[in-house]
C-alpha cells in the first residue's frame, strides 16, 4: 500500500504553506490591533486669546503701502491620544490678511507633548514695516471702520509621534486658523474679542 493511501498523510509542501499562511494572518491581525490601539491622532489647535498692539498704515512718502503690525496669539495645543506623545519641531507662525502676509515668520521652540497633554504657546508676531498692496490697506481701513477684521494665522513645521520606545518618522505640519476679530479704529493695545469659535484646520 502506498504512503498516500494512509489516512492522515499529507503533502509536506502544502502543510508548510498552510503554516506560513497562518503565521502571516496572525502577524497581520497583531499589526492591526497595535495600529488601532496606538495609532496617532492629529493634534488639535485653537486660538484662546489675541492681543493687537499695532495694525496700522506706516505712512511713508517713498513707500506708501506699508503696514505696521504687532500682535500676540495664545494657541492651545491638545493631544487627543492618551497613548501617543507628539514632538513638534521647526515651527513658525505667520499672519495673513486677505491672503497677503502681514508679519514675517516667527520661529517657535521645539516641543514635546505628553499623551493626552495640553500645551499653550503665546508668540508675539509683527514688524514695523510690512509691504502690502494698496487694495489690502483700503480693505483694512473699511474693515476697521465696520469693526470686524478677518485674519488667517498659519503654523508650519513638522511632527513625529512616540509610543513607548517606538517613534514615527517626521511628517509635515500645516495649521490654519481663520479668525474674525472685533477690532475698531484705535482699539489696539489690549486683548480683542474673537467673534467666532477659533478652532483650526490641522494637516499632517
Amino acid at each position: 500500500m502506498d504512503k498516500k493511501d494512509f489516512p492522515g498523510s499529507s503533502n509536506p509542501n502544502r502543510f508548510l504553506c498552510t503554516c506560513i499562511l497562518l503565521l502571516l494572518i496572525l502577524a497581520g491581525i497583531t499589526v492591526l490591533v497595535v495600529y488601532f490601539v496606538y495609532r496617532p491622532s492629529k493634534p488639535h489647535f485653537s486660538v484662546a486669546r489675541l492681543s493687537v498692539f499695532a495694525l496700522t498704515n506706516n505712512v511713508s512718502s517713498q513707500y506708501p503701502n506699508l503696514l505696521c503690525t504687532s500682535m500676540q496669539f495664545t494657541f492651545v495645543l491638545n493631544n487627543p491620544n492618551d497613548r501617543v506623545g507628539i514632538f513638534y519641531d521647526r515651527l513658525s507662525v505667520y499672519v495673513y490678511y486677505h491672503n497677503e502676509p502681514i508679519t514675517p515668520p516667527v520661529a517657535l521652540p521645539p516641543i514635546f507633548q505628553e499623551p493626552a497633554g495640553t500645551v499653550a504657546l503665546s508668540p508675539v508676531v509683527g514688524a514695523p514695516s510690512v509691504p502690502v498692496s494698496g487694495d489690502a490697506l483700503t480693505q483694512l481701513t473699511a474693515d476697521r471702520a465696520y469693526g470686524v477684521v478677518g485674519l488667517k494665522v498659519v503654523v508650519l513645521g513638522r511632527v513625529r509621534f512616540k509610543s513607548g520606545p517606538f517613534k514615527s518618522g517626521w511628517s509635515m505640519l500645516y495649521v490654519r486658523c481663520d479668525l474674525a476679530v472685533g477690532l475698531k479704529k484705535g482699539g489696539t493695545g489690549t486683548a480683542v474679542p474673537l467673534l467666532s469659535e477659533a478652532k483650526c484646520l490641522v494637516e499632517t
